[in-house]
């Protein structure tokens, strides 16, 4: 424990500059795009307290099979006054995509916008599916 000591007073300047670029980096990565959630708390969500899900993907990917209750929206169409999209800035809103990474920018979006409770699908319809959860389908 004394060289411990002994090191970070001899490097208390590399340190400090260590811990600061830590900080940055969590509160960059807080600050960007929505909280990202597992199958598991998205299946507590939905059963809990009824969220908005909005599938992100094409409407052929869509069809094939998403989520219970998931609109297909486009993440241009996430915005006030879209007719697909009812949500207010308060509400719990989930955004869903194929792997998880292209949520990032419509969540970074509506967090731009006002609103506060925008979480991302960790692994997104592909991580679902691994986790073995169902996906509906459309009815014709």
């Amino acid at each position: 424990m004394e060289k411990f000591t002994l090191f970070i007073a001899d490097n208390s300047f590399v340190v400090l500059l260590l811990l600061t670029l830590i900080i940055a980096l969590l509160l960059y990565e807080k600050r960007k795009g929505g909280l990202k959630i597992d199958a598991n708390e998205l299946t507590r969500l939905i059963n809990k307290e009824s969220p908005y899900v909005f599938d992100l993907r094409s409407s052929s990917e869509y069809d094939l099979g998403t989520i219970s209750g998931a609109v297909n929206i486009n993440p241009s169409d996430l915005m006030k006054g879209n007719a697909q999209f009812k949500a207010k800035e308060e509400d719990n809103i989930v955004l869903i995509c194929k792997t998880g990474t292209s949520s990032n920018s419509a969540a970074n979006n509506l967090k731009k916008g006002g609103y506060i409770n925008v979480s991302i699908l960790s692994g997104g319809i592909m991580g679902w599916i691994q986790s073995g959860m169902p996906l509906t389908k459309k009815q014709s």
